[in-house]
């Protein structure tokens, strides 16, 4: 039990760290956090505005719903939730290594980009609690009673059973109390499939941009976690070490693998790897390492930087130029 509650410890420290940084912005990236939205969206029935992008946190029990909208809602580190039009998803608790969520009605997708392996995230949908077992992309239809892997692994419990599920594979809750896993075609591109596509790419840009300014020395690294990008208008994630794909095949950098490219930053989708299904979430490309910067120690310098920064954090807001 010692041993646990150290493991557990240490995560907190982990996870924390890279949260520090965010209380400069709007509001601090933890679980909960609104990250975007489009237009008709809630919070207990209290409408949204892009404003409170960033400001707002779901808090214990509350719901944020969408009538003709689509919102983001960030989760531990390196996950997201995103929400269909005319759905509802229920804050059960927003704990920074353990967030639990429930889908109460419509459709939500949630991207896991990465997940450290003491750490939790469950999502409940009409009495069944779905755990993620590892990084990849998961679809709940609470309207159709379906819990579905595109890619990953979730273990999926209901009526004292529990069965794990992998890519290609989803349960049907109108079966219980047996729980029954059928094949389904994941590779069906719904509008909340492609608008999930589309954020996953913002936030890989949002994130290169982030890596590329830290490493350049001009703002604080509180460790791995939710960064405040203002140029972007969003949290994104910031990995503490080598960089991972996205299951929609957009990589995330660590400072030391911060995108240099003579002066251009590196737009994730010249980088994009192929589409779900062909290739492992995460993992470093063979050869890609000599094709950016990696920090010796510290903040990198402008020794191999060129042409100036795309973006910048000033404590002003952003500012042009940069280092050459």
């Amino acid at each position: 039990m010692k041993t646990q509650s150290l493991k557990r410890s240490a995560i907190l420290l982990t996870l924390a760290s890279g949260v520090l940084m965010a209380r400069t912005a709007p509001a601090m990236g933890a679980p909960g956090a609104v990250n975007y939205i489009e237009g008709n969206v809630s919070i207990d029935g209290a409408p949204l505005n892009s404003q409170q992008i960033g400001s707002t946190a779901l808090r214990a029990n509350q719901a944020i719903a969408t009538a003709d909208g689509k919102a983001e809602v960030l989760l531990s580190p390196g996950a997201f939730l995103r929400l269909g039009s005319n759905s509802e998803v229920r804050m059960i608790s927003p704990a920074l290594v353990d967030p639990r969520v429930e889908v109460v009605h419509g459709s939500a997708l949630i991207e896991v980009d990465s997940k450290l392996k003491e750490a939790h995230l469950d999502i409940v949908e009409h009495g069944a609690t779905a755990s993620v077992l590892k990084e990849g992309l998961y679809r709940f239809d609470a309207d159709q009673s379906k819990i579905g892997v595109i890619d990953g692994k979730l273990l999926v419990a209901s009526n004292d059973q529990s069965k794990e599920i992998g890519k290609g594979k989803e349960i049907l809750l109108d079966n219980a109390p047996k729980l029954k896993a059928v094949s389904f075609d994941r590779h069906t591109k719904d509008e909340l499939y492609v608008w999930s596509d589309i954020r996953s790419n913002y936030l890989a840009e949002a994130n290169a941009s982030t890596a590329r300014y830290i490493s350049s020395g001009y703002g604080p690294y509180s460790g791995a976690g939710w960064y405040w990008n203002p140029y972007f208008s969003m949290y994104s994630w910031l990995p503490g070490d080598g960089f991972f794909y996205s299951p929609f095949g957009y990589p995330f950098y660590s400072l030391g693998y911060a995108p240099f490219y003579g002066g251009y930053y590196g737009s994730p989708r010249y980088f994009r790897r192929p589409l779900i299904g062909s290739a492992p979430i995460h993992g470093i490309r063979p050869g890609f390492r000599s094709t950016v910067a990696p920090r010796a120690s510290g903040f990198a310098g402008a020794g191999g930087f060129r042409g100036g920064v795309s973006h910048g954090f000033a404590a002003g807001g952003f500012h042009g130029g940069g280092r050459r």
